[in-house]
């Protein structure tokens, strides 16, 4: 049980709908609307509905004269200069002022306001509660069926995602013939544990088959965990990936078991793709070069690399962007992949691609925290025994990828271990001979593929 604050129309409309004589009040109360709250329990009413206002005593009392224009309107005092019932025919609702902030609002389009950032589970629960549904659900009942509050940018990605799925890969009547199940959840059936345990896997389950719903046909559980228990062996002692990759394939072809790639929508309808990594996919996939120069500022706390890659006729307009994810003061660093266009990232590029393709920079990295700086960029790395033609390529300041600024500005100590770290990777990405090698392992890392990688949708 959860207080919810409903904001202005929003929160008239709600009241309105089970007590039609409210609108009495609502043209008086036009202009102040966007600070009365109207308080619900989990969106319900209340006996005595409760308007909330945050202001001061002098404000409230303004709101009071407004409402005593209502004709007919009786007032009784319940706590001088808070708290009032008002009466108009079959209708008492009480006026309160709050003088401190309220927690759990929904804006005046009904959207959540204050709500955290939900976690992965929620997200893809929210995607498998609709698919369960085979039907959009409203905003409350999806919130209620979650047990959180979405934004939205959330709600909207919802509609979508759900839109796209429905479109392009299982109708609403399909639906009911599945039994969806979040791949995070251990408790999801056995068979599916075990196609996607690491022990068979020759890579990380993400690498493998990013999928973070798993649509399995109601009639066909039974027969694909008998089938999955012998392929589980057989790949156990024979490590041939092919031979899971080819049960997967013919289940998905089937229809009888679907992987879904899930990333929140940003774009105003979303994006459904069938993902098949085979020898045609990598051989097809080639680097085109440079799209544009990025701004890097030593101050910056990642830099990016902006390109273009082809498959097959498909120009992509890509991103890796290239930061440190730990706490202040660390500064090793991790690359992540999105298309140019796309809100969200598609993924981490897994670190061993990273280091064994930049071999050095983690050594790199904690050779950098022992330096001493100076008051700038340039200065600390013209003092410092760090690589040396990384040094010379830094004051020559003759960069292809990026435009480089504030190399001679005044940092703090961080700011400076930081820099020179990003540009290392800089150089790196810079100084590497074969360029269409690299830019095609990151971009695959970063889509969780490789020519291990098993065939799912990707919904974004």
């Amino acid at each position: 049980m959860a207080k919810q604050y409903f904001q202005g129309n929003y929160g008239f409309k709600t009241i309105t709908k089970k007590y039609p004589i409210f609108k009495s009040f609502e043209n008086v109360l036009k202009k102040e609307k966007s600070n009365l709250y109207l308080e619900t329990t989990d969106g319900k009413l209340a006996n005595i509905p409760l308007i909330k206002t945050i202001a001061d005593v002098k404000e409230y009392d303004r709101i009071l004269k407004l409402l005593s224009s209502v004709r007919n309107v009786k007032f009784k005092e319940k706590s001088k200069g808070n708290e009032y019932d008002i009466t108009l025919n079959n209708l008492t609702w009480r006026f309160y002022r709050s003088g401190g902030r309220l927690q759990n609002i929904f804006d005046e389009d009904g959207n959540a306001k204050t709500a955290l950032k939900p976690k992965t589970e929620q997200q893809e629960d929210a995607i498998r509660y609709l698919l369960e549904s085979a039907k959009l659900q409203t905003k409350e009942n999806i919130n209620k069926a979650i047990k959180f509050n979405f934004d939205k940018d959330w709600h909207n990605s919802f509609v979508r995602s759900f839109t796209g799925i429905s479109k392009n890969i299982l109708s609403l009547g399909e639906m009911k013939q599945y039994n969806f199940y979040r791949d995070s959840n251990k408790a999801k059936p056995k068979f599916l544990n075990q196609i996607t345990d690491e022990k068979i896997l020759p890579d990380s389950k993400d690498n493998w088959n990013p999928a973070d719903i798993w649509c399995v046909k109601k009639s066909k559980e039974g027969s694909l965990a008998k089938e999955t228990d012998k392929i589980y062996e057989k790949v156990l002692k024979s490590k041939d990936i092919e031979t899971l990759n080819d049960f997967v394939f013919k289940k998905f072809q089937s229809k009888e078991l679907i992987g879904i790639s899930l990333k929140q929508v940003t774009t105003p309808s979303a994006t459904v793709k069938k993902i098949q990594t085979d020898a045609k996919y990598i051989n097809n996939l080639n680097y085109l070069g440079v799209l544009e120069k990025f701004l890097f500022k030593c101050s910056n706390t990642y830099f990016d690399i902006l390109f273009k890659m082809k498959n097959f006729k498909e120009i992509i307009n890509y991103r890796f962007r290239f930061r440190p994810r730990a706490a202040s003061g660390q500064i090793k660093t991790f690359g992540e992949g999105q298309p140019i266009e796309q809100k969200t990232f598609d993924g981490a590029v897994s670190a061993d691609v990273v280091t064994s393709l930049f071999v050095d920079v983690r050594q790199f990295e904690n050779d950098v925290l022992k330096i001493k700086t100076m008051s700038n960029v340039l200065n600390t790395l013209k003092v410092s025994k760090l690589d040396k033609k990384f040094i010379d390529f830094v004051i020559k300041n003759n960069f292809k990828f990026v435009k480089v600024e504030e190399l001679e500005d005044k940092l703090s100590d961080y700011e400076i271990k930081r820099a020179i770290v990003l540009l290392y990777y800089i150089y790196k990405f810079e100084t590497y001979t074969n360029k269409p090698k690299m830019f095609k392992a990151f971009y695959l890392a970063a889509k969780k593929m490789n020519e291990y990688s098993s065939i799912h949708y990707k919904v974004f």
